[in-house]
């Protein structure tokens, strides 16, 4: 055989061979309750992860006693990050309604966490490859939309509070004509 046509047959098998498949096993926990779906977003590489290219993939799985479980067997190799929420209203988004925080517990792989950005690509990334990659997130919410949240709702429920508190002491020594 023509010993410079080695190199291009090497090249066109190798490029003609499926990525070798491996396989995600994820635990999601933190839920408050059963309602809705857990949504999970897979991305492949650092370039994945920063947005500069489509996500790998994109699942919603059910929530069952406090836990949500997804297995995929067909991930090529490679270093990758999930994002995981509870999806509570199932409208496929990450609500974000007040200052752009998240209204919805969310986590990250490795238990990786962070309140404000995302955290580094080293601190989520994991590998895939010919061993099963295990993976665990427990949700969380962000501790500015939680402050956030009470202050929308708190703030107009202590006032009521206070204002029939001052309304009482002073009109509790009246004597109202039945």
């Amino acid at each position: 055989m023509n010993q410079s046509l080695i190199p291009g047959l090497i090249l066109a098998l190798a490029t003609a061979l499926p990525l070798a498949a491996g396989e995600i096993n994820l635990t999601i926990t933190g839920f408050a309750d059963s309602s809705g779906m857990a949504r999970i977003v897979l991305m492949e590489g650092e370039a994945g992860y920063r947005g500069e290219i489509p996500v790998a993939r994109i699942v919603s799985v059910p929530i069952h006693d406090g836990r949500a479980v997804w297995t995929a067997d067909d991930i090529p190799s490679g270093r990758y990050a999930i994002i995981a929420h509870h999806d509570g209203d199932e409208d496929d988004e990450l609500n974000r309604p007040f200052l752009g925080l998240p209204q919805e517990p969310y986590g990250y792989s490795n238990g990786a966490w962070t309140s404000l950005g995302l955290p580094q690509w080293e601190e989520v990334a994991f590998d895939v490859g010919q061993a099963p990659a295990r993976q665990d997130i427990h949700l969380r919410m962000n501790v500015f939309a939680a402050v956030s949240q009470m202050m929308l709702i708190g703030l107009p429920a202590l006032m009521a509070i206070f204002g029939g508190l001052a309304l009482y002491r002073k009109f509790r020594g009246l004597r109202l004509p039945i």
